[in-house]
């Protein structure tokens, strides 16, 4: 992919150029480094996006980044949702399970066909050709879309090494099994050219013997392994020690080398990959679970706190800690002061302004930044905008809810498994249920938002269980067949009555 031909501030690509990541809230595109021109043949590549809401396909330099190059006349572009797009109409078909498409582009004419395949290595059908008569230029792989995941969310395959990075599908198999025996003959693949390298070996990692699984809250705990690799050797000074429960951004922990010494700064589980890559770009990885145990702190006055550089700047919050009030535009959010694990606890958040506006309650983790609440590194959370409203999960949106003028969302959290189940609540029913299987550390109420130029005192408020609820969501719960005999209408021990 291309490191100019892209949207710059929209998506960063893998140092070797072949992945991607969407970052913030539009849509953005890259188009690849060569084109196919007319009359030049026959050629393939493919794509593995398994997520909604993105576009992959050909399209000229003419073809708009902020969407699917079938979206105007300059391509066509598939919805990997369910949907081939050409002149802005689409044309449905049945997803590949795995996200994995491939493209053969006939262009041994003045106009090219597109050949669309699909399905799995063992069961792969070509779910379409179309001839773009309306096309003369050259055509180079185009990727569009918004964030749907963190991380890497697409992957092509241009043909670079067939045999270190083989396709997906038998494309040839393919095509002459639709009776196109010539167009496989002539197919190369690749895009513009084909390239077959020697096998490399990937690294093996080796964990160290006897690494503990367990340690006590204050306790530092030592981890080792080591890296060997065919072609180069000892690979153990690489190796690559990221601790995944503690965020994305500044505070997240990583380390270098044969060891790793992590003390934990709150009980949780702590997911530990250790990883590392050779010089043909293979890539190995093991995951070490450490659980650190103790006893998470009860508060009896919980409200939202200020924690210094970690909330967001600019908050006013009301003397007893349940208003807010923003001041500057960034998604500025504040943290409550206590935290949840192992438990089934309700909040609930109220909109104070006349208006939807840009501000939320979620779940978040502890001891990262919210100053501002970043898309682009989003910490293991949720949330409930009330523009929509719409619900999100690491700031990545996951439903809009068909309800008008709601006031009051409601967050029932069980939390006494591995990672906290989120049933968000309102209007009297349950609008969506989130996992948050990132979330291995206690977990925080929020606020976020920005300035609503209402003219009220407070933007919005949150209830830990000192007043009544709005919502009723043990019945709610229930109603969806959801068991809520443990729920806790409290969080916490925000009064005298909620359980000690």
């Amino acid at each position: 992919m291309s490191d100019t031909d892209r949207s710059t501030d929209g998506v960063n690509l893998s140092p070797d150029r072949l992945s991607g990541e969407w970052l913030g809230s539009g849509s953005y595109g890259v188009r690849s480094t060569r084109a196919v021109a007319p009359r030049q043949g026959v050629f393939y590549f493919e794509a593995y996006a398994p997520l909604d809401y993105f576009q992959v396909g050909v399209g000229t330099a003419s073809a708009a980044l902020g969407s699917g190059a079938g979206a105007g006349d300059q391509g066509l572009s598939i919805d990997v949702g369910g949907q081939i797009v050409r002149g802005g109409d689409g044309t449905s078909f049945t997803p590949s399970p795995d996200g994995a498409y491939g493209f053969v582009l006939d262009y041994r004419a003045d106009h090219p066909v597109v050949y669309v395949i699909a399905g799995t290595a063992s069961s792969t059908s070509l779910v379409g050709s179309y001839e773009l008569s309306q096309l003369s230029a050259p055509l180079f792989i185009h990727l569009s879309g918004t964030r749907r995941q963190e991380g890497y969310q697409v992957t092509i395959n241009p043909g670079n090494d067939t045999v270190n990075r083989p396709f997906v599908f038998d494309a040839k198999a393919v095509l002459t099994g639709q009776g196109q025996a010539a167009l496989a003959a002539a197919l190369v693949l690749g895009w513009g050219a084909s390239y077959s390298g020697a096998f490399d070996m990937p690294p093996q990692i080796q964990l160290g013997a006897n690494l503990p699984t367990s340690v006590a809250l204050g306790q530092s705990v030592t981890l080792t392994a080591a890296a060997s690799d065919a072609e180069d050797g000892s690979l153990s000074g690489q190796l690559v020690w990221d601790v995944l429960s503690t965020g994305n951004g500044p505070e997240h922990v990583r380390a270098t080398g044969a060891s790793f010494t992590f003390q934990p700064s709150v009980i949780g589980r702590h997911p530990i990959r250790v990883s590392v890559t050779d010089a043909g770009g293979k890539y190995a990885e093991q995951l070490i679970s450490v659980q650190t145990t103790g006893d998470q702190p009860q508060l009896s006055d919980v409200r939202l706190e200020l924690e210094g550089e970690l909330s967001g700047a600019g908050i006013e919050l009301s003397s007893d800690g349940l208003r807010a009030h923003w001041t500057q535009h960034n998604k500025y959010g504040v943290r409550a002061n206590q935290g949840l694990y192992r438990g089934f606890w309700y909040v609930e958040g109220h909109r104070l302004t006349p208006n939807e506006a840009n501000q939320a309650i979620g779940l978040v983790i502890g001891k990262v930044s919210l100053n501002p609440y970043h898309f682009d590194i989003a910490p293991p959370s949720c949330s409930v905008n009330t523009v929509g409203p719409s619900i999100w999960q690491n700031l990545i949106a996951q439903h809009q809810v068909d309800v008008a003028n709601i006031e009051y969302y409601g967050l029932a959290v069980d939390y006494r498994g591995d990672y906290p189940i989120v049933y968000v609540i309102m209007a009297g029913m349950l609008m969506h249920t989130l996992e948050l299987k990132d979330a291995t550390v206690p977990i925080y109420p929020m606020l976020y938002g920005n300035p609503t130029e209402a003219g009220v005192p407070w933007d919005m408020e949150i209830n830990f269980g000192g007043a009544p609820f709005h919502e009723r969501p043990a019945d709610v719960l229930r109603a969806a067949g959801i068991n809520a005999d443990d729920l806790v209408l409290c969080w916490g021990r925000a009064n005298a009555a909620c359980p000690r």
